[in-house]
């Protein structure tokens, strides 16, 4: 899939992918909160309670809760495709996330998010997020 838009929007989202996984990384949820509209969707099918989350505020609240689960996670993104139109892009990302969880269990998960963002001022968030398990 190719990379369509403008540089400048371009790089704006690339960079929005890169805070979001950076943040997951800090277990940071102020900069990983501000990545998301406010009100956006984010789906985690393979995690109960995670499947259809809606509105920044919940998403930040549940994605909290989840992350206590987790002693230490890097969370690496890789922008596969990005169609930009206007104030609205869709795109996919490929992630690979290593973690260990408070139980000491460790883990590499491959995975995919399919991703639609909105530009509201000169600022991108993501809208949807659909995330599906690759590899694990």
């Amino acid at each position: 899939m190719a990379f369509n838009g403008p540089v400048e929007d371009k790089l704006a989202i690339h960079e929005l992918v890169m805070v979001y996984g950076d943040a997951v990384t800090r277990k940071d949820s102020d900069d990983w909160g501000s990545t998301w509209d406010e009100n956006a969707i984010w789906s985690v099918p393979n995690f109960p309670g995670l499947e259809k989350v809606e509105g920044r505020k919940e998403i930040v609240k549940k994605w909290e809760e989840a992350m206590e689960n987790y002693k230490y996670i890097v969370f690496t993104a890789l922008l596969g495709s990005l169609d930009i139109n206007g104030n609205k892009a869709s795109g996919t990302t490929y992630t690979i996330e290593v973690s260990t969880d408070i139980e000491d269990k460790k883990a590499q998960i491959h995975g995919q998010y399919l991703d639609e963002f909105i530009k509201k001022g000169n600022k991108w968030f993501f809208l949807k997020r659909t995330f599906s398990i690759l590899h694990d």
